[in-house]
């Protein structure tokens, strides 16, 4: 019997921190050249501890990485973890997102976060106020989840992640949805009792 996708992606088991680094000590291993890949996403927050947090794949913003793209690819294959198979694929693999569809405020210079170390690879993100920022876009309950873990972990008030927002490249920055979740976020900072600027 078929099954939708939906639910092939609750069957297929998505990968835990543990499983995470593995493939990345593995992409690491492979890599001719350094390469410094900016994530952000799901995986972003799995390297930062939040709890049973699992994902099927690692979003990297292709844009704000230094890195040949061809020499990722290449060692990602290796390792079993290939970058943006095709949509049939069930397992984990690489996201690379490229400028189109990359809702993530440009990197500010010295506010990198290293995430995990390797030889050659090395994964860094944004501060916390991008990583919520990115997720205005959708926000659907595990973003929802993603957010509050990373507002508890961090001191950022709503005025700083409205300012991120309205940094997110066009057209994000502007985009409807990303206004109207705005405010989601804010009675949602209110709920949790984080801190919102009221």
């Amino acid at each position: 019997m078929d099954l939708p996708r939906d639910v092939l992606t609750d069957i297929v088991c998505a990968m835990n921190k543990h499983e995470l680094v593995n493939h990345l000590a593995r992409i690491d291993g492979a890599l001719q050249g350094p390469a410094t890949l900016y994530i952000y996403g799901s995986a972003a927050c799995i390297l930062l501890d939040e709890p049973d947090r699992t994902s099927l794949d690692i979003d990297v913003a292709g844009p704000y990485s230094q890195a040949d793209e061809a020499d990722v690819r290449q060692a990602a294959a290796i390792a079993g973890v290939p970058v943006n198979p095709s949509d049939d694929f069930m397992g984990d693999h690489i996201e690379w997102v490229g400028p189109l569809r990359l809702c993530l405020r440009p990197p500010v210079a010295g506010s990198e976060v290293t995430l995990w170390q390797g030889t050659k690879l090395c994964l860094q993100t944004g501060p916390v106020v991008d990583l919520v920022a990115s997720k205005l876009i959708r926000y659907d309950e595990i973003d929802r989840s993603d957010v509050q873990y990373l507002l508890t972990q961090s001191r950022a008030l709503f005025s700083d992640i409205e300012e991120a927002a309205g940094r997110l490249p066009s057209p994000f920055a502007r985009d409807p949805l990303v206004r109207d979740n705005l405010e989601n976020l804010r009675s949602d900072m209110a709920m949790w009792g984080v801190s919102s600027d009221d």
